[in-house]
């Protein structure tokens, strides 16, 4: 099985198919696009499956320099363990 490491967007994208931080740093045009391009960038790696614990910190890098493996945004930041099935 392959893992992959998401960025927090893409997190909440598999989890809650919910896009609603978004606005917090985009345009209403740039959500619009943003959500097109994690949309299709996750559909690419279904099916997916969490593969961290938040209560003991395993498969979770709190501060990563690394681009998320699902939309390759290059910000830094926090990234999760998924698992294709």
């Amino acid at each position: 099985m392959e893992s992959y490491w998401l960025c927090e967007d893409c997190l909440q994208a598999v989890a809650y198919d919910d896009f609603s931080a978004l606005s917090l740093y985009y345009s209403e045009e740039q959500v619009e696009q943003r959500i097109a391009h994690l949309r299709t960038a996750l559909l690419a790696l279904f099916p997916l499956s969490a593969d961290f614990d938040s209560e003991t910190g395993v498969g979770i890098d709190p501060f990563s320099t690394r681009p998320c493996e699902a939309c390759a945004s290059p910000l830094q930041g926090s990234r999760h363990r998924f698992t294709r099935l």
